[in-house]
């Protein structure tokens, strides 16, 4: 809702309870005060605040357009008497009355802050506040709305301290539409129905940080497990796909909370454990404790789902349950270590995963989830240390990233094998034990760390968690000798890490210093053989040879490692577009790990679209003809589908389109593979954005046929974005420039990824200057991963010189843009800037 909109129903307000019970401490806000929530802020009333108790009531009107109003009550102890400052991220005009300990007083906003004057407060304190709840993170939609605050967003809703160190305990109540439900951390303990509404009151939660305090309310369904310990809510219309899916998604919170209570030590720690299915949810989910918020679609799986879909859902759930240990129960001290918690979530998901897929390489499967994602941050100019400094909460959104969620992991496993897998779990239990329901900081972690282990970490935890950038490791042979030079090692930065090469049959593992030397005789050479090596690898010429080898080599993993060594080298200008391109063209019929096939198929298509531009109508028969028999020959249904989806991707040719638009129809015989309703709609848009014939017709009978309503609203978002006519797009584009437009941001991200998809490139890119000017707003107004995935969407699809000369001249011409902000571009516009090097 447009922000006038808003202000123009403040005149409408109905009464409303929220009551806010925090035991803070009071102390003496900053002069003048900072906008957001200053480092300088929270140390001041941390040194003070305990005991925090919020309790909440919200009245929740059937219509978005109305507002939401609330009273609060908090609840707070000083150990020092001064002026306290509240966060609110709204207007004066949403504080309706406030009273401290029985004295009204009259409040206002001062940069994001209301401040108690030192003469209200005492030693234990009650604060009442009636007020307008903000609406910027409340996700509002038609018949649906839920909270997401992570990291600095609670203060968008109401007013608190909110910061991760003032843990609290928090109690809510909902008044609602009758024929709605709702979903939050604590129990329900009441639910009241009079007058077509609906009061549900939730149990006091324990101790939580004020990011992860949360509650979804609307039209979703509710179903249980058949122990009774677990509820799910649900927007899904399709009853065969919800009974296909609810067991196996039962079945893996529930192994997943079986294994972490048994490496842990501690039982799950929270009263409940429900969770949500958002169709439009901005992440992959979020580990609200007792209330975990999941992107529908990453949990019901179509009936074709791939092996690699299979997994990224169970590392998902995986994932958020890791939280309710590691973040929830422990959370970081401040968000500068927000990637603590994310690295376990995910290091303790990939182990968690392992025995439900008994027939993957889990090593495989690590090496793959991890390192293509983590090089594509750490390899560009944009790249940043694991931890990351932060003087203010409102910037915390930016520190999120792939280095935190797919480099640490990579960092943290290699740190288990340096200490051992059993004295590492004993630090980790440890930690959990002296820190549960309050905070830590890395330091303390590898303060409990060291003692389990005779290694000095000081130097491990400075090169590879404080320092930023990737390895540089040259390897040469002569005199069968390997000899192993760290190229970019700079003030004392050594990186250090095991390498391990397989010689014939053996395997040899070894420290990597600053220079080794390995003797392998005339052995056959594997380097890298375990896939662990994290950084680029640069071969010798002379040892080109065994890693070309190396590309078709029966173990799995020694495969893997190789393609991924050889990808560096492409990218590092050591090999030619052509010559990847052919090597790929090899390997793809033969390729039966789905794990790899996908990898290969990734770079596959960054190859066609971004290095062979000019190629692309001397290879399309060659490379269509490939795909097209993998997608209808192949009987595994996994690579069924990764060859079909890089065919719908890539295919330009009269003939391929012609078969895109017959599978579409469901009139390809030689096609087997099932198609779901996100499929088809998928298929749509690739033919809407090639100007097919009869496309017109093609998306008005995908409308049709499209059953589940919010599908239905998302592919009448996105129609603009795929019209054939460029004042259509132009004038869409334009209005993605305004705040109310990007509600739904991943719909906002697919429909840039096609305004700028490459065969529309030229005519977009008069969209990437204004998309970069406003990145600053998209940063203020959306939430944490929105800036990169806008700047992904916008440059994706670009290879031009002039693309990569507009970014290159923003960045020149706006020293003053936030280095977060710089980093993020550069990291989105790697790619496009190593394509031009090819492509001038």
């Amino acid at each position: 809702m447009a922000k006038t909109s808003y202000f123009h129903l403040m005149k409408h307000f109905l009464p409303f309870t929220m009551t806010l019970m925090v035991i803070q401490s009071c102390v003496v806000p900053p002069t003048p005060l900072d906008s957001g929530v200053s480092l300088n802020l929270v140390n001041e009333r941390k040194r003070s605040v305990s005991n925090i108790e919020y309790d909440l009531s919200f009245l929740i009107p059937e219509s978005k357009l109305e507002m939401i109003t609330a009273n609060e009550t908090m609840r707070f102890h000083c150990a020092e008497i001064d002026n306290l400052a509240l966060d609110f991220k709204e207007s004066s005009l949403n504080l309706k009355q406030m009273s401290v300990n029985g004295n009204p007083i009259d409040p206002s906003v001062i940069n994001e802050h209301i401040v108690i004057p030192k003469k209200y407060l005492q030693e234990e304190n009650v604060v009442e506040i009636e007020f307008i709840a903000g609406n910027l993170s409340l996700n509002r939609n038609e018949d649906y709305l839920y909270t997401l605050l992570v990291p600095d967003r609670a203060r968008t809703v109401f007013p608190l301290m909110d910061q991760p160190n003032l843990k609290a305990k928090w109690q809510l109540s909902l008044d609602i539409p009758a024929a709605w439900e709702a979903v939050a951390n604590g129990p329900v303990i009441s639910v009241e129905v009079a007058d077509n509404r609906k009061k549900i009151s939730f149990e006091q939660t324990r101790p939580i940080s004020s990011y992860l305090f949360a509650f979804a309310a609307g039209k979703f369904q509710r179903m249980s497990n058949p122990e009774g310990d677990m509820t799910m809510y649900y927007r899904e219309t399709d009853t065969l796909k919800i009974q296909r899916n609810a067991p196996e998604i039962f079945s893996l919170h529930r192994k997943a909370l079986d294994w972490l209570e048994t490496y842990t030590g501690i039982k799950y720690p929270f009263q409940k454990f429900d969770f949500a299915l958002i169709p439009t949810f901005q992440y992959g989910g979020m580990e609200h404790p007792g209330s975990i918020f999941y992107r529908e679609r990453s949990l019901m799986l179509d009936e074709s789902a791939s092996i690699n879909q299979e997994l990224r859902r169970a590392s998902l759930i995986a994932h958020e349950t890791a939280h309710m240990w590691f973040g929830d129960l422990v959370t970081m001290d401040w968000f500068n270590d927000v990637w603590l918690k994310e690295v376990f979530a995910n290091f303790m998901a990939a182990k968690i995963v392992n025995p439900s897929f008994p027939e993957i390489d889990h090593d495989l499967r690590f090496l793959l989830a991890h390192y293509p994602a983590a090089y594509a941050v750490d390899r560009s100019e944009g790249t940043h240390p694991i931890q990351q400094p932060l003087d203010n909460l409102q910037d915390a959104g930016s520190l999120y990233g792939a280095i935190i969620y797919q480099k640490a992991p990579v960092v943290m496993r290699n740190l288990e094998s340096i200490i051992g897998e059993t004295q590492f779990q004993k630090g980790i239990q440890t930690y959990l034990n002296n820190f549960s329901f309050s905070n830590a900081t890395w330091d303390d972690l590898i303060g409990i760390l060291s003692k389990y282990s005779d290694l000095d970490l000081n130097q491990w935890n400075r090169d590879w968690v404080k320092k930023s950038g990737m390895p540089e490791i040259s390897i040469q042979i002569s005199d069968r000798m390997l000899d192993f030079d760290l190229v970019n090692s700079h003030d004392n930065q050594i990186w250090p890490q095991q390498i391990t090469l397989s010689l014939d049959q053996d395997r040899e593992s070894f420290m990597l210093t600053e220079k080794s030397q390995i003797e392998v005789d005339d052995r056959k050479i594997s380097i890298n053989s375990n896939g662990r090596a994290y950084g680029y690898l640069n071969f010798s010429p002379d040892l080109q040879k065994y890693q070309n080898d190396d590309l078709s080599h029966p173990d799995d993993l020694i495969r893997a490692s190789s393609w991924m060594t050889l990808w560096e080298a492409f990218l590092h200008k050591k090999i030619l577009p052509q010559e990847i391109y052919q090597c790929l063209l090899m390997a793809l019929p033969s390729e039966k790990n789905p794990l790899i096939l996908d990898y290969l198929s990734d770079i596959l298509q960054t190859t066609y679209w971004h290095f062979m531009t000019d190629q692309r109508p001397q290879i399309q028969k060659e490379i269509e003809s490939i795909l097209f028999k993998g997608m209808t020959q192949e009987t595994d249904e996994s690579l069924q589908r990764i060859f079909y989806n890089a065919y719908s991707s890539i295919t330009l040719s009269e003939v391929g389109i012609q078969n895109l638009q017959k599978i579409w129809a469901g009139n390809l015989p030689a096609f087997q593979l099932p198609l779901s309703e996100n499929d088809k709609i998928r298929l749509a848009l690739q033919l809407a954005v090639r100007n097919t014939p009869d496309v017109q017709k093609i998306l008005k009978d995908q409308m049709d046929l499209t059953r589940n309503p919010d599908n239905k609203k998302r592919l009448e978002f996105l129609m603009p974005a795929l019209s054939s006519d460029q004042g259509v797009r132009d004038h869409f584009f334009e209005s993605l420039l305004l705040e109310e437009n990007r509600e739904q941001e991943p719909w906002v991200s697919e429909a840039l990824s096609y305004l700028h998809h490459p065969l529309r490139a030229r005519q977009s890119e008069k969209y990437i200057l204004p998309s970069l000017q406003i990145l600053p707003e998209i940063k203020k107004t959306g939430d944490i991963f929105f800036p990169k995935a806008w700047l992904d969407a916008t440059l994706s699809g670009h290879s031009s010189t002039q693309a990569a000369k507009i970014v290159t001249d923003f960045l020149k011409d706006h020293p003053e843009i936030a280095p977060d902000l710089r980093n993020k571009i550069l990291q989105s516009a790697d790619i496009l800037f190593r394509s031009t090097e090819f492509n001038d």
